[in-house]
């Protein structure tokens, strides 16, 4: 819906600025948009004498604004059309700006006050005068009341990292509409490292060595009242924990609080805020450190691996169905009397289903369709028995939109496709914790493997560890020597799959001309793909098949 003030706003960015800014004239459609936003920052950068204007509000901006108008008021803003840029800016957020007629009046200036008040820096900076950091966020999209299903708990979060550091170096106001996000996410180890002394200039919001290091000496227990426990309590809070108050003295509720989490990611259940519990709080990754039960890779585990990942206390070991190109990567994909020697030393498989997918093109309801079959299809291949789940790898970092307009569909693609093979594996999904979760929300998957390594992908950035996690990639490491060495991604496990220990005999009895076992009847020496020559055509896509599709085992074998 057309807003008649955000139109006024557009009108006057194209009258005053028309060929100035570099930009083509607004649509005056009465919405607010990042073009909008965008047009009156370069009109904001024209009136300040900045000559190489930028949809940016970056440091030349906001230090050129700092050293010609650190404070704007009714007594120092120095043209009309200077306030008209506030004034737009104001009704393009959705507050009073009084007109749009360049004099800063009492309503621009109670505005002013009351867009500080939500940004939570309403006691730090002084009433009815405009901050260049304030401005700066004037001219963003960023919300700072709750939207949508956004949370009360989370925006006074953000309102309380806005008020303690705004006035550090690099920190810019975020938003406060209650929803954690990358900008969130950094924010808050911004204010880790400054309450660790970080100096401006150091301090940057990654979870580095000093970090880590720092948070190793400030475990935070019941019975303490410090920034320390504040700070710890917003970060549970920031993950959508239940029922965790927001203070600064560490009680009863949030030692409950803080076990119901530990035990939830399978941390260590102590009740306190120690360094793992942080990690796991403040980037997706968690402590790397971690000694993780299940692992995934593109190596092909022989007897002399399966015994270093078995000594390393791994049980659950992760591996693809297929491999699309053999020349690249020639052992991702399960190998020859692989599964044999997996179960033979007391280990259990998950299977992995990824062809290419490296962006959304690649992702859509026929793709997903013809990924299950083609999935269902080699894990039968393999011996993997009914009941079994896969993991369809969403293996990029897919924006929201794109969760919606691609991943969704595929595996809605996928959830069809199964049932056209007969139910016979269940579905899994590996990718970014929002895909996960809204993968799983929709029902398309009943268990996740997390891509939580990939800690800088916008859908790990801000988002909880989903509720039906399986298994958690936190880092990739190389253990064993010699024979025995190998490169895995290290993987925490909920417990909720545990894979498979044995296969379907025919994966047993198959085997290759070298084999030192007897292949079965009708076995061909040089392939495993079916026990029974006589077996019905593989299933494909949009046919229904017979049960015998789906049962290939030669007489006299188990099913």
């Amino acid at each position: 819906m057309a807003d008649a003030l955000v139109v006024r706003a557009q009108k006057f960015i194209n009258d005053t600025y028309g060929g100035k800014l570099g930009i083509p004239a607004l649509e005056e459609d009465g919405r607010t948009s990042w073009t909008v936003m965008y047009a009156l920052t370069r009109a904001l950068q024209y009136e300040l004498g900045i000559t190489s204007l930028s949809d940016s509000f970056g440091p030349t901006t906001l230090s050129t604004l700092q050293s010609k108008y650190p404070k704007l008021n009714a007594s120092t803003t120095p043209s009309a059309k200077f306030t008209k840029i506030i004034q737009s800016g104001l009704y393009c957020k959705g507050y009073n700006g009084g007109g749009i007629d360049g004099v800063f009046s009492s309503t621009v200036a109670n505005s002013l006050t009351e867009l500080m008040t939500d940004m939570g820096v309403a006691g730090v900076f002084e009433a009815g005068s405009l901050f260049p950091k304030v401005f700066k966020g004037l001219l963003t999209m960023d919300a700072y009341i709750v939207t949508g299903d956004g949370g009360t708990g989370i925006r006074t979060v953000q309102q309380y990292l806005n008020a303690n550091y705004v006035k550090r170096q690099d920190y810019f106001i975020i938003p406060c509409d209650g929803h954690h996000s990358r900008t969130v996410a950094k924010s808050m180890l911004l204010a880790v490292q400054y309450e660790l002394g970080m100096a401006d200039g150091v301090a940057n919001g990654n979870f580095g060595p000093g970090t880590q290091s720092g948070l190793k000496q400030h475990t935070v227990a019941s019975g303490e009242t410090s920034t320390w426990v504040r700070l710890f309590s917003a970060a549970m809070i920031l993950n959508q924990r239940p029922n965790v108050p927001f203070s600064a003295s560490f009680g009863s509720a949030l030692q409950s609080a803080v076990n119901g989490f530990q035990d939830f990611a399978k941390l260590p259940v102590t009740g306190k805020g120690d360094y793992s519990t942080w990690a796991s709080l403040l980037v997706s990754y968690g402590d790397q450190d971690r000694k993780g039960q299940a692992c995934d890779g593109v190596t092909k585990i022989t007897q002399a691996r399966a015994t270093t990942l078995k000594a390393a206390g791994f049980k659950y070991i992760g591996r693809y169905l297929t491999n699309p190109l053999s020349n690249d990567l020639p052992e991702k994909a399960i190998q020859i009397g692989e599964l044999e020697t997996i179960a033979d030393n007391g280990l259990r498989c998950f299977p992995i289903y990824q062809t290419f997918g490296r962006d959304a093109s690649g992702f859509n309801y026929a793709a997903g369709n013809a990924a299950a079959i083609a999935a269902a299809n080699a894990a039968d291949d393999h011996g993997f028995k009914d009941g079994t789940r896969i993991y369809f790898a969403v293996d990029f970092d897919a924006y929201d939109y794109e969760v919606t307009d691609n991943v969704l569909p595929h595996f809605k693609g996928i959830e069809d496709g199964m049932a056209i093979a007969g139910n016979r594996y269940k579905i899994g999904v590996y990718g970014p914790r929002n895909v996960c979760i809204r993968v799983s929300e929709a029902g398309h998957a009943t268990a996740s493997f997390v891509s939580d390594m990939s800690s800088g992908f916008s859908g790990n950035y801000g988002y909880p560890l989903p509720p039906n996690w399986a298994f958690d990639q936190i880092v990739t490491k190389t253990i064993g020597s010699g024979d025995g060495s190998i490169n895995i991604d290290n993987n925490i496990a909920s417990g909720l799959d545990t894979g498979q220990g044995s296969f379907n005999p025919r994966w047993r009895r198959c085997r290759t001309a070298s084999s030192t076992r007897p292949t079965s009847r009708g076995c061909s020496p040089t392939s495993r793909r079916t026990c029974n020559p006589s077996a019905s055509p593989r299933t494909t896509a949009g046919s229904t098949p017979p049960p015998s599709a789906w049962k290939r085992s030669s007489p006299g074998m188990s099913p």
